[in-house]
């Protein structure tokens, strides 16, 4: 599940970024380096 794996980054689970266009980017981030690691 991608969701699960995005809470595992604190950024995401406790959404720090104040707007949401950061917080999108976090998740793009966050979603990027879930499916480069093995």
């Amino acid at each position: 599940n991608l969701w699960a794996r995005l809470k595992e980054w604190r950024a995401v689970a406790t959404r720090y970024e104040k707007t949401a266009t950061s917080f999108l980017a976090v998740i793009h981030i966050a979603a990027a380096a879930d499916w480069i690691k093995p």
